[in-house]
Order: structure tokens, then C-alpha cells, then sequence
């Protein structure tokens, strides 16, 4: 008897304590009372939202700050949105979440979070105020998403020791000046867009990174991707300043696209031997020759070129299944392609257009040239004259001749 009376309060406080550790829908925190319902847990099983209207204390300044020290797991997720006098949230033992997104804080400056290291889904978006992450060390190193777009960030310090990542988005971030990342493999997408450090540019540098299913940079600086051996779908480069690409142990590429890239001079990826799908150089306005794909042997897609080159290199050629565009304002010789699309290595639409006003992509021009003069399909030359000589001083020549 003695032992049922121990034994069932600590069963009753047990239960207690076990419900207040779990909730099949969502703890909704408007107060420091409704926090201290994870005061006892070191994993909360469901999820976590803090209340846009915060019945916190408010400072001098009118700003509320929320901090929790014990829990250590969160197995749903942990959502912020909207809470506009939000100034500090902090977790201080939080190691896992499932998802964690903080949404429209527009003054929450300080994120401290020092023992996280995982989450399923992070999406941090409009946070203007927010400069750094206090995640420790090593910081976060797993996640399936991340998402950061349209905050005050100016570096990544906290999330670049992942180790694992399937989507990777970083976007309009203004003051984002580097992002270096450990990741070995991105099994969805990277995209990298719209962060100009202040228009000085963003750095970017995946040192580690060997696979990935579709890469996306614009406005970036530099890039970097030393280890970067296959990419399953696209790579694109676009709108980027960095002068020269060099990725030495790619060695293949669903698509390859490189657009508006208005400083880059130099491309060389002297392992690459197959593009699996587009294949497109176009409006690199100071990219003048494309020597560095010396093993590249096949396209699957189509091959577009336009800009005002004057030497494209292409020795190791053997298949274009696609059409082939090549359109330059300046002078080019086609006569290596005109072989190629002789020996069917060409088998699509083959056009090959130099000393061309307006070099245009797929779809554009038609025929082939050589040194500024355009044949026709069936051999013919037709000069590229003015129009003004093509008009009335060849017709008066014509009238001296008859006469």
C-alpha cells in the first residue's frame, strides 16, 4: 500500500509532464506563461508557434524578446511570422527542429540558436534587421531546404559547415557579401541570385561539392566549384561579373549556359566531355575566344552561340544531336563546323553566321558564313554590302555598263 501511495502521484506527475511534452496540433506561445509549458521538456513532440501579437514585456524602445533554455528537440516545427515588435528570439538548448521558418520580423536583430545543428525545412524570409546568426559552432550541418531570401544578412557564418542539403536558395540579400559552403552533394537545386554585397558583389565558394541536380548563379562575383565533377540537369551562369570560370574536374552537364555574363573573358572546364542537354554561349560581350573545352565530345541538345567572338574551339567534337547556332559580329571562319555539318556530327538545323549587326540565338539567321560573307545553302555568295551600295551605286553601275 505504502508503494501505490509513492507510486501513482509520480504516474499522475509523469502524465503531466508527458502532455505537456507533446500536442498533436500546435502550442501556440503568446506569453512567458505559455513558454513555460516546455520548461520541463527536452523534447517537445509537435510543433511550436509564437504568436504574432506577443503579450511579452516591451522595452523602452516598444521591442519583445522570447527566450526558451531547455528544450533540445522540437520533432515539428518552429514557426515566427508577422511578430513585428519581435527583437530577440533565442533557444538556448535547441539542438533539432523539424522546420524552422521566421517570416516578416522586421526588427528581430539578434537569432541566438548556439547548440542547433539540424533542421528539416529552413525558411528565413523579409528579416532586414537580422545582420548575423548565432548558431555556435559548428553551427547547422544538416538540412533538407534552405531557404534565405530578403533579409540584412552579410555573411552565412552558422549554416556553412552543412555537411548535407538538398535545396539551397539564397536570394535578395542585400548585404550578403560571401557564401562558402562544406556541402558535398545537392540532390535538388542550388540557387544563388540577386545578393550584390552592396554591389560590390557576392563571392561564392563550394569547395567540397562534387554532385548536383540543377545549379542557378546570378550576380555573383566570383565563383568557385574545385571538386564539382557531374550536374544531372542545368548550370547556368547568368548576369554574373567574375572574369574567368574554371571548374577543372567537371566532367559532365545536363545543360551548360552561360548569359549576360558582361565581364567574363575566360571559360575553361578542360574535363568536360558531355553536355546532356543545351549547350548555350550567348551576349558575354567581352567573351572573344572558346578554347577551353577541349574534350568535349558530345552535345544532346542543341548547341547556341551568339556574341562577338573570333575563335571557337571545339576539337574533341563528335555529336550535336540538336541544331547548331553559331551567330559573332565579328569576322569567323566556319569552315571546321561547315565540315562537321557536312560528316552529320552536326544533325540538327546548322546555321553559322559571321560579321552579323545583331548575332541572335537559336532560331535566328539562317545559312553559314566566313569571314563576313554569307552562302546560301546551295553555295552561293551573297556580299554583305551597305544599303546604300546595295541600292542606288549598283544600279548606277549597272546603267554604265548597258550604256
Amino acid at each position: 500500500m505504502a508503494f501505490a501511495q509513492y507510486l501513482l502521484p509520480a504516474l499522475a506527475l509523469a502524465g503531466t509532464a508527458f502532455a505537456q511534452c507533446s500536442n498533436s496540433g500546435t502550442l501556440t506561445i503568446a506569453s512567458a506563461a505559455d513558454a513555460s509549458q516546455l520548461a520541463s521538456c527536452t523534447t517537445y513532440s509537435g510543433s511550436v508557434a509564437i504568436e504574432t501579437g506577443l503579450a511579452y514585456p516591451k522595452d523602452n524602445n516598444g521591442r519583445q524578446q522570447v527566450e526558451v533554455t531547455t528544450v533540445r528537440t522540437i520533432t515539428g516545427n518552429l514557426t515566427v511570422t508577422d511578430a513585428i515588435n519581435l527583437s530577440r528570439l533565442s533557444f538556448a538548448s535547441l539542438r533539432s527542429i523539424g522546420g524552422f521558418e521566421l517570416v516578416g520580423l522586421t526588427v528581430m536583430s539578434e537569432l541566438s540558436m548556439p547548440e542547433l545543428t539540424e533542421v528539416s525545412q529552413l525558411n528565413f524570409t523579409a528579416l532586414p534587421a537580422l545582420q548575423t546568426l548565432d548558431f555556435g559552432d559548428p553551427g547547422l550541418t544538416k538540412a533538407e531546404s534552405v531557404l534565405i531570401t530578403n533579409t540584412g544578412l552579410s555573411s552565412l557564418m552558422g549554416i556553412n559547415n552543412l555537411k548535407q542539403v538538398d535545396t539551397f536558395n539564397i536570394n535578395n540579400n542585400q548585404a550578403l557579401q560571401n557564401i562558402s559552403l562544406q556541402v558535398t552533394s545537392i540532390t535538388n537545386a542550388l540557387r544563388i541570385e540577386a545578393n550584390d554585397g552592396y554591389q560590390s558583389g557576392l563571392t561564392t565558394s563550394f569547395p567540397l561539392l562534387e554532385t548536383a541536380t540543377n545549379m542557378t548563379f546570378r550576380n555573383c562575383s566570383s565563383i568557385s566549384l574545385p571538386a564539382l565533377k557531374n550536374v544531372t540537369e542545368d548550370l547556368g551562369f547568368y548576369g554574373n561579373t567574375f572574369e574567368t570560370f574554371f571548374a577543372p574536374n567537371l566532367t559532365s552537364a545536363g545543360g551548360l549556359i552561360f548569359v549576360d555574363n558582361t565581364q567574363l573573358t575566360n571559360i575553361s572546364l578542360p574535363q568536360l566531355t558531355a553536355i546532356n542537354a543545351t549547350y548555350q554561349i550567348a551576349n558575354n560581350t567581352e567573351l572573344k575566344q572558346v578554347n577551353g573545352f577541349t574534350k568535349l565530345s558530345v552535345v544532346k541538345g542543341a548547341l547556341d552561340f551568339s556574341g562577338n567572338f573570333t575563335e571557337v574551339q571545339l576539337p574533341a567534337l563528335t555529336q550535336v544531336q540538336g541544331a547548331f547556332n553559331l551567330q559573332t559580329s565579328a569576322k569567323f571562319d566556319c569552315s571546321a563546323f561547315d565540315q562537321l555539318s557536312s560528316n552529320k556530327v552536326i544533325r540538327g538545323k546548322y546555321t553559322c553566321l559571321g560579321m552579323r549587326t545583331r548575332p541572335g540565338g537559336q532560331g535566328t539567321g539562317s545559312g553559314t558564313s566566313g569571314g563576313g560573307d554569307e552562302k546560301s545553302s546551295a553555295g552561293q555568295i551573297f556580299a554583305n554590302l551597305p544599303a546604300t551600295v546595295g541600292g542606288t551605286l549598283v544600279l548606277a553601275g549597272l546603267l554604265q555598263i548597258i550604256l
